[in-house]
């Protein structure tokens, strides 16, 4: 008999443990879907890729369908503080105790079905799928994890698809240039689907059109969208409202179901978006932002240089091994008005001060929560922009929101 997992660490300890060395195989999760009776059809979807961009396009999507009335299960990757963060049922993540009693249930079917290992993701989106099994769900929003073609979450066999912005990521798992990239994402394009595109050049758009045109489907631009208002920094976010827009009356209009421009666009003014722009402390004016590749950091950078003009603005910069960045870290450096800076976090696969020797010649800081103590005490006027993986602005925001930083920055 199972032994019940009973907290959170236990299930990363599990998890860790039984993913290690998966092979991937996406048949493996179809089988396992059909076994389970097909949960992942439970309701219509909405399905997203894109290169940079995804997330905040499905919290748009969220926020207009439950302003709608319409119930919502979001899947999105990666977390910022608790895996749990992953599923989102009507707008809340799921709640430590059902996420638990969720990963015991999954797991009982892994062993019952004698699945000898699987990859994190692909578990990850199997829970996603057994609990829309659970719930009243009216639209399932869902976020590919890498590429397209053969992510896990391309065992939808219909549903509006939406492709946010295509640029260098994850090279070479998709491909070797963005053209590779494009046709990786429109792997997600089935039989007769309406996709959604966001901002790109029309060299990825004709890609995208030849694998809609092959399916029989039909290719909707965020450009058939008026411009609106975001209450987020950055100008490409309201490319990315556009394109959630655009996504869900499409996806309406698939499903016979009830539209209200009105309605969707007060949606997008309410909409919070964690991880991109997001101010964290108000003195010194402190923020974190997901921009780990040059395709986000060449639209972020722009934005710090507007909306922080006159202002001494600090980044603190942390990247992966695995990740290509010194691009990236080029072109920050081609901005003289930010102060560059690059840093380790805890995290194992953590770039450490000798990752970065080939890559920037920037000032590296040893302990970034130290180092931003400093500033605090010394510039409080300053702008301070964290970003790069997600795994560290994870950690940054959960240790800057924490409830003592406040005090002890109030003290100085």
């Amino acid at each position: 008999m199972q032994v019940l997992m009973q907290n959170m660490e236990q299930i990363e300890q599990w998890m860790n443990v039984y993913t290690e060395g998966a092979p991937k195989d996406i048949q493996r999760l179809k089988d396992i879907l059909t076994d389970l009776g097909h949960p992942e059809l439970k309701a219509p979807a909405i399905h997203v890729t894109g290169t940079n961009g995804k997330g905040s396009t499905c919290r748009y999507i969220e926020k207009i369908a439950r302003d709608h009335g319409y119930s919502t299960l979001l899947f999105t990757s990666p977390h910022l503080v608790n895996l749990s963060e992953r599923i989102r049922y009507n707008q809340e993540d799921v709640n430590e105790r059902d996420f638990i009693d969720l990963m015991n249930e999954v797991r009982q079917h892994i062993e019952d079905l004698h699945i000898p290992a699987m990859t994190y993701f692909e578990v990850l989106t199997l829970a996603y799928f057994v609990y829309a099994s659970k719930v009243d769900v009216d639209v399932m929003i869902v976020e590919v994890g890498i590429g397209g073609r053969t992510d896990y979450t391309n065992v939808l066999p219909s549903a509006v698809r939406v492709i946010t912005s295509i640029g260098r990521d994850h090279i070479p798992g998709l491909g070797k240039n963005e053209a590779a990239i494009t046709r990786q994402k429109a792997g997600i394009i089935h039989q007769g689907d309406r996709t959604v595109i966001g901002e790109m050049d029309q060299a990825y758009i004709d890609i995208i059109q030849k694998a809609v045109d092959e399916n029989e489907g039909q290719l909707i631009s965020y450009k058939s969208e008026a411009a609106v208002q975001v209450p987020q920094l950055g100008f490409y976010q309201v490319w990315n409202a556009q394109t959630a827009l655009a996504a869900f009356r499409n996806f309406t209009e698939v499903n016979h179901l009830h539209f209200d421009e009105d309605t969707a666009i007060e949606a997008i003014h309410e909409t919070e978006i964690p991880g991109r722009l997001e101010r964290v402390i108000d003195m010194p004016e402190t923020y974190i932002d997901g921009a780990h590749n040059i395709s986000a950091i060449q639209v972020l950078v722009p934005e710090i240089q507007k909306s922080f003009a006159g202002r001494e603005v600090i980044m603190m910069f942390a990247a992966l091994t695995r990740k290509d960045i010194k691009e990236s870290l080029d072109y920050v450096a081609t901005f003289p008005a930010i102060d560059l800076h690059v840093t380790s976090f805890d995290y194992y696969d953590a770039r450490s001060r000798e990752d970065y020797l080939a890559d920037t010649d920037a000032h590296f800081v040893e302990n970034w929560y130290d180092y931003y103590m400093d500033i605090a005490h010394n510039k409080p006027e300053a702008v301070i922009i964290f970003c790069g993986s997600f795994y560290f602005i994870s950690e940054v925001r959960e240790k800057l929101q924490s409830g003592d930083i406040y005090e002890n920055i109030s003290n100085f």
